[in-house]
Parts: C-alpha cells; structure tokens; sequence
C-alpha cells in the first residue's frame, strides 16, 4: 500500500477551493461565550481555593493550639507531647463518616474522580462533592492529615464548573471545558502558579491541545490567579535562591537522580495500590467509616516522632528549596512523609498527593546531592537545586504529568538556570515510570474499577487528513435520465459499489448501489435512474478534513460520502464510504511500525542465510 500523504500540501487550484468566509473555522464562536463562563468558574475557583485554605489553617489551629484563628500555622510547632497522636484519628473518623454516609467520592486525592467524570460521566460531578470536599479536607489535614490542598481544590473547582456547564444546559464536551477550567483555578490559585494550572487540566482532564479548550482554561487560571495575588500579593509561595549549574556535565547527575525518582514513584505507586486494598478489605462492620481512622493513628504515632509530616508541609518544602536541613534530617523526613501519605491516603481520607511528593522528592534529591558532592567535590553545586528538580520529577512521575511539574517548579524558582535540569531530571523519571509502571496515581484507582484510561493524547488521525487524500477518484456516474434497462445491459451490479447520478450538465442528483439496481422487478426496467436515486449521503468538499466530514455522517447516521468540486457546483469529483475512512487508522498504524517490520523482516532474512 502506498505511504499515505499526512503532510501533503494543497496545490493552487484545491486553495481556490475553499470557503471565501474563514469566520468560526478555525474557532467556534460558541467558544467566545465559554471564554465568558470560564472567567466566571476562574473567579470562584479562586475565591475556593482561598476559603479552603483559611478553613485549614482554622482546624490546625483549633486541634494542635486550642485557639479560633485563621492565621497561617504549622502544627509541627506544637507542644501537645503524645497527647498528639490522638489529634489525626479525630479526623480520619470525621472524613469517614462523611465519605461512609454522604459522599463516597470524598475518598482520595480527588483528581481520579475529576478524570472521571471526564471520560466516564459526560462531566458531570454533583453538588454533594462541591460542598464536603472542602470540607473534609480541611478537617483531614487540619487535624495533621500530611497532604496538599491542592488536589481538593482542584476537584472542588472542577465540581464548580461543571455544576455552572449543567445550570446553563451546555453540551458535555463544554461541561468538560469548564470543570477542567475549575480544576486549572484550583491549582493556579493555590500555588500562584497560572501555567501550571494551566498544564493539570491539559495533561490531566482534557487530553488535548486545542484552542476551543485551552483558551476558556488558560483564562480561568488567569483569573484565580489575580484572586490568590488579591489575598496575599505576589510574593511566591516556596522563594528560592538563584540556583545555577557549576557546568553542562553536572546535567549527567541530575539525570541519574531521575532514575532515582523513578524507582521511588513507582514504589509510591504501588505501595500506595496495595493498601487501598489492604484498608478496603479489611475485616471489620463499617470499614469506610473506620478505616481512616486507623490509618490516621499511624499518621500521629509516626508525626510524633517526626512533626514536619503534618500537614501540608509548605514550611519543610521551603527549608529543603534553601538548605535548611541536615542530611540525616532529609532522608528521615522524607521516608516518613513517604509512609505517612501512602498510609493516610491507602487507608481512604481525602487529600492531594501533590505537595507531599515534593517533600518525599526533595529530601531524596537533597540528600543525593550531598553524596555526590562528597565525591564529586567540583561538580555538585547547592544541594538544594536538586532538591527543587527532584520535587518535579517525582511528581511528574507519580501523576504522568511531566510538563506541569516541569512549569511548575519553573515558575516557584523564576530562575532560568533551572530549566535545562527541570527538563532532564523530570523526563528521565518519567520515561523509568511509564517502562515499568502501566498505571498513574492518578489512573490506579480507576484502573481497578475496570475503567480504561490512558494519559498520552495525540491530534485523532481523522483530523490530519483532508477527504480528497482518500476519496476515489476513479468511479462510473449514471445520467438521470437513463433507463435501469438500459443500464443493466451494459454494467454488472455485483462489480460496481456507489454510483452518483448526475444531471446533464453533471450536477449531483443522488447515489444508488448495486442493490438498488437488482430490487426492481423485470417489468418496471423502464424506471428512469432519477427516480432510483437514493438521497443518504454527505456532500463533502476536496479541502475539508475528515474529522468534519465524519461528523457530517455520525450526525446523518449513514456512510455514503460524495465529493463535488466546491461550494457553487454540485459535480461531483470522488466518493468514498465510511470504510475508506477506517484505512486511515490503518496507515496510522503502518506509519508507526513499518522500520519496526522491515527491520524485523530484515533480521529474518539474515538469519535465514
């Protein structure tokens, strides 16, 4: 079979082809009022993130000082002895009654379900989620809870857009713009981070890269972040030196500490997979009520012996980002943030995964750097550089989702410098993940269920293609005036498909097939081709892609595609039929493995001689 041309330019004559109005072809105007929407759900996912966090800092200051404030706190300073052990159980056991009786999507770090409600409920998530959310986050990590905001937040804000994209009555493809819209403000107003957010609903909710989507979120993010900098200005969240790399041979370090990430997100991956099990049969009347519960008793015993694990743990993400932790103190926080999350988040509270990786990264990445630079004195620059790209690459690890960790880490550090490091650390611990890991954190649950969910996106192969690239263009046309008799004496129905008939002047009339040529009786020969003709088919024009012309046919419900020369005539120039349209995906497929074949074919033959 012939290469199929995906990159063939049209010539002169097929660019006179098309439409004088280029108005709403390469945008829908429809998107023009999403944008609106979307600015809306931006606002309120800020407004979200920023009530969810003073809720948080209210129940820290509540359960570890005994005090009604909303000011900013660490619950590692407290002085509460053992007594502190017994401060997470109380809101396990509140997060599981919540999650047994109310709400059983209240479980987890909340983008799974987000995802989906994408993929799996035409965007649709219930009210329910869009007020308990909140609220048991802010009681699972106000009472010690080791986890982020973040991942509440984005699905409290996804929740918001997609309770706006139902009351207004939108289609569930713009449903899904506008939850991944809330999701984006959720993230870009917990962190000030506009392109990350950005970045989580590409990579994780929309699994694609088109305007009709990225504008509306990109806007949403846009506004919550000019909500998060109305509250507390614009200074960044994790401020950090201005790192820079001793010489271009130091990136070699940084990609074997990608390897490192790699194997610790895939421990966290699957460690994490396993106690969800464990916790979800567990032998005991009212599990989901309970299990948290236990699960936030080893959260205290272990924060008793390291406090830094309460919490979201901004404060140690910021003395690892400036070198404020000894290498002994690293490793321990890190491996009991590790154990500490997957305990927490396995035993079925809810939470977000994204700050604790950067601590469990961080620390691991702090502390490599501290072993190389024994023993590679002039090549380690500051510890806390690799700290930073460790943060993102076990994130982008974890989560399948190396761009935002990559923009984000970018955009806390504003430092240049970092980019090249981000690029090969991140890459290189997401590459080991995905060679030995099928799943995500973020597909793992779902996984489970039975759902199919992949996290690469590509541009659908209908849509790289134009109809005239796979039109036939040799086929027999019959004058609609001629006899079925007439016909039949010189053409053989079972060696011909679709046959356009055509005017004098060859104007378009209808299509028949060979059937419709065999179902009149002997006696009726006489019937004129006008009066066979079939009108199921779908004009299409040579410049037009194949995505809109199936469309045409999924919305017309039938297969028969006749091309004409252009929007004034109705002549008609190629057919083609819905299987003409399935040889793309097999040219797709034959684009990809053809070297594979022949090189295989190759080997063979070798061997043979």
């Amino acid at each position: 079979m012939a290469d199929f041309p995906f990159t063939q330019a049209p010539n002169g004559a097929e660019v006179k082809l098309r439409k004088k109005s280029q108005f709403g072809v390469a945008l829908e105007p429809e998107v023009v009022k999403i944008c609106g929407y979307a600015v809306l759900v931006g606002f309120i996912g800020g407004l979200v993130a920023q009530g969810l966090l003073e809720l948080i800092y209210l129940f820290t200051n509540i359960f570890f000082y005994g005090r009604f404030s909303f000011a900013i706190t660490n619950p590692a300073y407290n002085h509460l002895g053992l007594w502190v052990i017994l401060i997470p159980p109380v809101g396990g056991l509140v997060v599981g009654i919540m999650v047994h009786y109310w709400e059983p999507t209240l479980k987890g770090h909340g983008i799974p379900e987000a995802m989906e409600a994408v993929l799996f409920g035409h965007s649709r998530m219930r009210l329910r989620v869009a007020l308990l959310k909140p609220l048991a986050t802010a009681f699972a990590i106000g009472t010690g809870g080791p986890f982020g905001a973040e991942g509440p937040i984005i699905q409290t804000g996804a929740a918001f857009g997609s309770l706006f994209g139902q009351a207004v009555g939108l289609t569930p493809y713009y449903r899904r713009v506008l939850l991944a819209s809330g999701a984006a403000a959720g993230m870009a107003a917990t962190f000030t981070a506009p392109l990350a957010g950005i970045l989580v609903a590409v990579e994780l909710l929309l699994f694609e890269f088109r305007a009709r989507s990225f504008i509306p979120v990109a806007l949403a993010a846009a506004v919550a972040t000019g909500v998060r900098i109305h509250f507390v200005g614009w200074a960044p969240l994790f401020p950090t030196p201005a790192f820079r790399l001793t010489s271009m041979n130091e990136l070699w370090l940084f990609a074997v500490m990608g390897v490192l990430m790699g194997i610790i997100g895939i421990a966290m991956i699957r460690t994490l997979g396993w106690l969800e099990d464990f916790f979800d049969h567990l032998p005991i009347k009212r599990a989901l009520i309970w299990s948290p519960a236990i699960g936030a008793l080893f959260l205290g015993i272990i924060g008793y012996f390291y406090p830094q694990i309460f919490g979201t743990g901004y404060d140690t993400i910021r003395d690892m980002l400036n070198d404020r932790l000894p290498g002994k103190k690293l490793i321990g926080v890190s491996i009991a943030k590790f154990v500490a999350l997957v305990v927490s988040l396995g035993s079925g509270t809810t939470g977000g995964v994204f700050a604790p990786s950067l601590i469990v990264g961080g620390g691991f990445g702090a502390a490599f750097a501290i072993v190389c630079k024994h023993i590679f004195p002039h090549l380690v620059g500051d510890p806390a550089f690799y700290a930073l790209a460790a943060m993102a690459a076990c994130f982008g690890g974890i989560a399948r989702a190396p761009f935002t960790s990559i923009v984000f880490l970018f955009e806390l550090s504003h430092n240049p410098n970092a980019l090249m490091p981000l690029i090969v650390c991140v890459m290189v611990a997401d590459g080991f993940v995905r060679l030995f890991s099928r799943d995500s954190i973020m597909t793992s649950k779902l996984v489970k269920r039975g759902l199919i969910i992949l996290q690469d996106y590509s541009v659908p192969v209908l849509m790289r293609a134009r109809i005239d690239q796979i039109m036939q263009k040799q086929f027999s046309v019959l004058d609609a005036d001629e006899e079925l008799r007439s016909v039949l004496g010189r053409i053989t129905p079972g060696h011909v498909g679709l046959i356009p008939i055509v005017e004098k002047d060859g104007a378009l009339v209808g299509i028949v097939e060979a059937h419709d040529l065999l179902k009149v009786e002997p006696p009726d020969h006489h019937f004129r081709m006008r009066e066979l003709a079939r009108q199921d088919y779908v004009i299409a024009y040579p410049d037009e892609a194949v995505d809109q012309v199936n469309r045409d046919m999924l919305l017309k419900n039938n297969e028969n595609i006749v091309v004409v020369e252009s929007h004034g005539s109705r002549k008609p120039i190629g057919i083609a039929r819905a299987n003409d349209l399935l040889q793309l995906r097999r040219w797709l497929v034959q684009e990809e493995t053809r070297e594979v074949t022949t090189n295989q074919a190759a080997n063979g033959n070798g061997a043979g001689k």
